[in-house]
C-alpha cells in the first residue's frame, strides 16, 4: 500500500483540547484492553508472567496429618499414664504408621501422623524413663499436629487470573503438584524513534547529529517478562514511517513512537498515524514534561506517542506506556504507592508535574526528595534518582511533608510497599 502525504505540512488534527492527568490515564487503561491469546507454560518458566486462569488447589496442602515438631507422636489421654513404651519411628516421607495402644511413637517433622495418635509432644518436651518416654506434663491435646488442608484446602480458589506470578506464587503451585500453568501471551510492543538526526553508538556523527538514547531507553524501561520489544529506527521520511506503522499495527498489541509529536514541519507521526487508519483519543495532556503526548489505537494496537526529549520520553512511558502493558496483560491493578514529600514548589501546580526523586526511609516513611537540575532533555537527574513524583496540579503548593504518589524506576527494588 502507498501512502501519499499532503503538500507542506500533512496533517493538523482536529483536537479534543488538552486533557487532565488522570483523565489521560484513565483513557490509556481504557484504550489497553486485555488481550485474549495465552500459553501453556512450565512452572520453571512462569516467573513473571501473568495468569490466564483461576487456580484452585487440587488437593490439601499438608495433604496428612502430620508433625510440626521432632518428638513422640501419643494418644492424649494416655499422656497421664505414665511412662510409655516407645513402639517405632516414623520419618518424613516414610509410610503411615499405627499407633500400640498405651505407647509413644517416634516421629520427625513433617512426617505423617501415625493412625490413632492425636498429639505430639516435642523432645523436650519428654525425658526418657527406663524403657519408655514420660511427658514432662506440657503436652496439649492436637499439639504440634499440621491438619491435612490446614493451609489450603482442596477446591480452594489459591490464585485469581490476572495475578502476577513471582516467588511466593511459584512456590504455592508447586507444593500443589502444579507444574504447568496458563498464562498471557507475551505481550508485542513496537517502539519506533523518529529524527533524521537520529544515529546509533558507535556511527560517526555529522555535526548536526545525536547518538539514539531513546529508543535503547524504553527498550529497557518497557522490558519485562513475558513482553516482547522490538525497536525500528525512522528518519523524517513520510512514507517510510507510514510502512512501519502499517506494520507495526498488523503485529504488535503496543506501539510507542519517540518525537514527532509536536506542529514542526518534520513532526510527521500524527499525520502517519491517520494514513494508516489510526485515531488519536488524547492529542494533549496538562503534564510537565510531556505535553506533546498522544493516546490512541491503530489497526489492532494501542498507541503511545511520546515526546522527543529523553527525561520527557521516560517519564511518560513510565506513566502512560508501563500500565498500558500490564492492562494488556490482564494484570490486576494494584494500589499507588504513596510516599511524603521531602521538598516544596513555591506556586501553585498549573500542570501535573512529573519530577525526578530519590527514595528513602526517614522515621520509617518513605519519602521523596527531589534530585537534578530541571529541563526535560537531561539525563544526570535519572542518574540521581530511582523515581519520579507526581505533583498533581492544584490550587496551592506542594509543601514539605505533604503525601504525593511515586513511580519507582525498579518496582522490584520497593516490592515491601504495595504496587
Amino acid at each position: 500500500m502507498t501512502f501519499h502525504a499532503p503538500e507542506a505540512f500533512p496533517f493538523r488534527p482536529v483536537t479534543q483540547g488538552m486533557r487532565s492527568f488522570e483523565d489521560a490515564r484513565r483513557e490509556a487503561l481504557r484504550l489497553a484492553a486485555p488481550v485474549e491469546r495465552s500459553e501453556t507454560v512450565p512452572l520453571g518458566a512462569a516467573l513473571g508472567r501473568v495468569l490466564a486462569e483461576t487456580i484452585v488447589a487440587p488437593r490439601d496442602l499438608p495433604a496428612f496429618d502430620q508433625a510440626a515438631m521432632d518428638g513422640y507422636a501419643v494418644r492424649f489421654a494416655d499422656v497421664a499414664a505414665g511412662p510409655l513404651r516407645i513402639d517405632g519411628v516414623t520419618h518424613a516421607g516414610d509410610a503411615q504408621a499405627r499407633l500400640t495402644p498405651n505407647c509413644a511413637h517416634r516421629i520427625m517433622t513433617g512426617a505423617s501422623l501415625p493412625a490413632g495418635a492425636d498429639t505430639v509432644v516435642p523432645y523436650e518436651e519428654t525425658i526418657i524413663a527406663g524403657e519408655g518416654v514420660a511427658m514432662l506434663g506440657s503436652a496439649k491435646p492436637e499439639g504440634h499436629i499440621r491438619k491435612a488442608g490446614e493451609d489450603i484446602a482442596r477446591g480452594q480458589t489459591v490464585l485469581t487470573k490476572g495475578r502476577r506470578l513471582a516467588w511466593p506464587e511459584i512456590a504455592a503451585l508447586a507444593a500443589l503438584g502444579i507444574g504447568s500453568v496458563r498464562v498471557t501471551s507475551p505481550i508485542r510492543v513496537s517502539i519506533l524513534t523518529t529524527g533524521a538526526e537520529l544515529r546509533s553508538a558507535g556511527e560517526t556523527l555529522s555535526a548536526a547529529g545525536i547518538y539514539d538514547s531513546n529508543g535503547p531507553m524504553l527498550m529497557a524501561l518497557l522490558a519485562d517478562s513475558g513482553v516482547d520489544v522490538t525497536r525500528t529506527t525512522v528518519g523524517d521520511s513520510y512514507d517510510t514511517l507510514t510502512e512501519r506503522l502499517a506494520d507495526a499495527s498488523r503485529q504488535a498489541d503496543l506501539i510507542v513512537t519517540s518525537a514527532g509529536m509536536s506542529s514542526g514541519d518534520r513532526d510527521l507521526v500524527r499525520a502517519a498515524l491517520a494514513a494508516v487508519g489510526g485515531t488519536i483519543a488524547v492529542s494533549s495532556v496538562a503534564i510537565k514534561p510531556g505535553k506533546p503526548l498522544a493516546l490512541g489505537r491503530v489497526g489492532g494496537a494501542a498507541f503511545v506517542g511520546l515526546p522527543g526529549n529523553p527525561q520527557a520520553a521516560a517519564f511518560c512511558a513510565l506513566v502512560f506506556a508501563r500500565p498500558m502493558i500490564a492492562a494488556l496483560s490482564g494484570r490486576r491493578r494494584r494500589a499507588p504507592i504513596m510516599a511524603l514529600s521531602a521538598f516544596a514548589t513555591g506556586r501553585p501546580p498549573e500542570k501535573t508535574e512529573l519530577v525526578p526523586v530519590a527514595l528513602e526511609t526517614v522515621s520509617g516513611q518513605l519519602t521523596a526528595r527531589r534530585v537534578g537540575q530541571p529541563g526535560s532533555h537531561r539525563l544526570m537527574p535519572l542518574l540521581a534518582a530511582d523515581a519520579l513524583a507526581i505533583v498533581v496540579a492544584a490550587n496551592a503548593p506542594l509543601r514539605a511533608g505533604d503525601r504525593l504518589e511515586v513511580l519507582p524506576f525498579h518496582p522490584p527494588e520497593f516490592q515491601g510497599v504495595p504496587s
